[in-house]
């Protein structure tokens, strides 16, 4: 009886002990060098007073798209209350320039152990701005989240614009959907996108992609609903300083679709029954700049769009000076193809509604070879 007793307390300390490390994820992280140039400043610091803590810090990078860290883990072992500085992480710990993703951390440790922070900033126009981007303990991650102190256009104070993210800690890809609401009534269009096992997306202008530019608010929510678990963020920026502030997503109820309730009114001037037509197709976003020089597509996560008949492709400026030229590349001539966003801009939105199936190659006319992208549309 005493072996077994003893053999149960093994087990339920071990059970505890295993359970009592929660790992940690920062959920962006960059270095990159260009038009809007970005870096993050990590530090980890071990909370116990007698312990010292092994980490391992594991790197998913997911800008540009594919991406391939040079150095995808790095360890190091804190000793008590001691904090460890990494500036520019991605390159003095992965030496992966020009590239932006996750940081997954692992500890020996118990329960709060370790705790990271991190400095995420831009070097340009000076001075520098920034925002405080916290390690999240898996806890963190759920299906159905909201970020909250949403704004976008001219509101009071200043003219802003949302970005929003998540990135997936699990070992399967997830499916992610995007609802913004003011007041309590959505606004636009769902913005569904796909993101990859230990991976991250992100969808900048987040009212462009949902169809809502000119949408102007400083108190809107935007509700992330997921297939399993993830961190969500959003990242709101003044455009007037470039100040950002950083929002992590708080778990939320799962979503539901309301239906507008009130008093049944019948019409005084009686007619025909019209049947609705029900909408056809959907919206897509591509991003155009992401990680330099890339057209990225906000669902397959690189550069080809398969959408259906009816579908409206928004693309997104996100850095440098591009366009969006339809056309095969070679012979990448401009004026030959469907579409065109006109002369290369360095920001703003381009929209085109695909109505008949075909294969649409596309280009950017400043890169010609080294930027394109394809259009798949099916019936």
């Amino acid at each position: 009886m005493r072996k077994f007793l003893l053999l149960v307390s093994l087990i339920v300390f071990s059970a505890v002990a295993t359970l009592g490390a929660e790992d940690l994820t920062l959920p962006a992280a960059a270095s990159i060098v260009g038009g809007a140039p970005f870096f993050s400043d990590v530090r980890a610091f071990n909370t116990s007073y007698s312990d010292s803590l092994d980490v391992t810090m594991r790197y998913r990078c997911f800008i540009p798209s594919p991406c391939t860290p040079t150095t995808d883990t790095a360890t190091f072992t804190l000793a008590p209350r001691e904090s460890r500085a990494f500036n520019d992480i991605v390159v003095t710990e992965f030496a992966t320039p020009d590239s932006a993703g996750g940081i997954e951390f692992e500890h020996s440790g118990s329960g709060d152990q370790l705790v990271v922070t991190s400095r995420l900033y831009s070097t340009a126009p000076q001075p520098t701005v920034g925002m405080f981007i916290p390690g999240l303990p898996n806890s963190d991650a759920h299906e159905t989240t909201v970020l909250t102190s949403i704004r976008n256009g001219a509101t009071t104070g200043g003219s802003f614009r949302t970005n929003v993210g998540v990135f997936n800690r699990e070992d399967s890809a997830v499916d992610i959907t995007f609802r913004i609401f003011d007041a309590g009534a959505q606004v636009g269009n769902a913005v569904t996108i796909n993101v990859g096992a230990h991976a991250g997306a992100q969808v900048n202008r987040i009212f462009n992609a949902a169809g809502q530019e000119s949408h102007a608010t400083e108190n809107a929510v935007i509700v992330v609903s997921a297939s399993h678990e993830v961190f969500s963020y959003a990242a709101v920026i003044d455009n007037n300083t470039t100040d950002p502030i950083f929002v992590v997503g708080a778990e939320d109820e799962p979503f539901q679709a309301t239906t507008p309730t009130g008093p049944t009114q019948t019409p005084t001037v009686p007619g025909p029954t019209v049947t609705p037509t029900p909408p056809v197709g959907g919206t897509r976003t591509v991003n155009v700049g992401q990680g330099g020089t890339n057209f990225v597509d906000q669902v397959s996560g690189n550069s080809t769009s398969t959408i259906t008949v009816g579908t409206t492709v928004t693309w997104v400026w996100v850095s440098a000076t591009h366009n969006v030229e339809a056309g095969p590349c070679p012979p990448c001539t401009a004026g030959t193809g469907e579409f065109s966003s006109g002369n290369p801009q360095s920001g703003g939105t381009f929209a085109h509604t695909f109505n008949a199936a075909g294969n649409f190659p596309y280009f950017c006319t400043v890169h010609d070879q080294g930027m394109t992208g394809m259009i798949n549309v099916t019936q």
